[in-house]
């Protein structure tokens, strides 16, 4: 039987207020027939929704987690004898139109197969302070850190969200247990497997619904943190002797540094204040004119957004606020400080009609 094309897999739990809409974003993109969800235990109406437009919904209960929930899935529906490429994708995120037919592509140019799977470009929507870092967090880190990652060949992550993966790769692999950040945690399997190059092709994009609240956001970035200390210590980063390990521990010491950077700053600033205020400028100044601003104006041609040059002020507490979390986060895991963090996603919020449908989104 000769395979079909593209399975879309949705893991989603209590995702009743996103799941609808999500489904619907896609029936211009693929049938129906194609896309499969994955409720693990829901207490809400999120099964009762998914059905209503695609037959494919595999009911978990009780919850089993995420990782376990889409392996129990790519096994019930046997996606990889009937599937050539399967891309996951979160309840709460929206592919472009293009992204699809930029994607693929890059697969089926492959002859030899040597790619596992191609990598998009996650963007998020402008509903307030903390969404617009995001959306200037997500554009340096692209930007920068991912295609630098690429050339080197020592991407990261592959996003839950924006990854369409060969589905042999799932014949090898499942996705991992045990860990907060299991995306993270299966890109850094595919490295020690060596199972096949990791791509990233900036030019498909998807749409995220990201923290709105900065309650949500820290919650949110704690459990990736904690997540990427788990990756390290599990797969025995930086000892790996591949790529893989010099880019994590590059930044792992860079996000070390800026915390522990911020503590001394809030120790010493009272201070400098008092004292020698001009200590203060040039760093700032150096920041601002040579990081920040450039890469602000980056983010502002390339997403459209021009209000984000008001938000200098809350970058600069966001930034302060996920460095001190790195170091902290780096305290409970690595070093078994019993720290009270909480984490978690983010709140959900339904998308109105004007989101729904979002207009390609110029890469150059």
């Amino acid at each position: 039987m000769e395979k079909r094309k593209i399975a879309v897999l949705i893991p989603a739990h209590n995702e009743e207020k996103v799941i609808g809409s999500t489904l619907l974003s896609l029936l211009p993109l693929l049938p129906l027939e194609d896309v499969y969800v994955v409720d693990d235990g829901s207490e809400d109406q999120t099964s009762e929704i998914a059905r209503k437009m695609t037959p494919n919904v595999l009911t978990l209960s009780p919850n089993v987690g995420k990782a376990t929930a889409m392996n129990k899935a790519i096994t019930e529906f046997n996606l990889t004898s009937r599937y050539s490429y399967i891309m996951p994708l979160d309840a709460d995120t929206h592919i472009t139109s293009d992204f699809l037919s930029k994607m693929i592509p890059v697969l089926e140019g492959d002859t030899k197969k040597e790619i596992a799977c191609v990598v998009g470009k996650v963007v998020g929507r402008k509903n307030g302070w903390v969404t617009q870092y995001r959306i200037w967090e997500y554009e340096v880190s692209q930007t920068i850190h991912k295609e630098a990652q690429g050339i080197e060949g020592a991407i990261l992550v592959c996003p839950g969200c924006a990854t369409i993966f060969r589905s042999s790769v799932f014949e090898k692999i499942k996705i991992p247990t045990g860990t907060l950040t299991e995306d993270m945690d299966f890109t850094f399997l595919l490295h020690r497997k060596r199972l096949g190059k990791i791509v990233f092709h900036p030019e498909g994009y998807v749409i995220t619904q990201d923290p709105r609240t900065l309650a949500d956001f820290i919650k949110q970035i704690q459990r990736w943190y904690v997540g990427f200390w788990q990756c390290v210590l599990k797969h025995h980063v930086p000892w790996g002797g591949q790529m893989l390990d010099v880019e994590v521990a590059l930044l792992a010491l860079e996000g070390l540094f800026n915390g522990l950077l911020m503590i001394f700053f809030i120790v010493l600033l009272p201070f400098a204040i008092k004292y020698h205020p001009q200590v203060l400028l040039a760093p700032f100044f150096f920041d601002v004119t040579f990081f920040l601003v450039p890469t602000m104006l980056l983010t502002l041609v390339r997403q459209k957004t021009w209000s984000i040059l008001f938000f200098i002020p809350h970058f600069y507490l966001l930034r302060f606020i996920s460095s001190v979390m790195f170091l902290l986060s780096f305290m409970k895991v690595v070093l078994g400080i019993d720290l009270r963090m909480k984490w978690g996603k983010a709140k959900r919020y339904a998308i109105s009609k004007e989101e729904l449908y979002v207009p390609t989104i110029s890469s150059h």
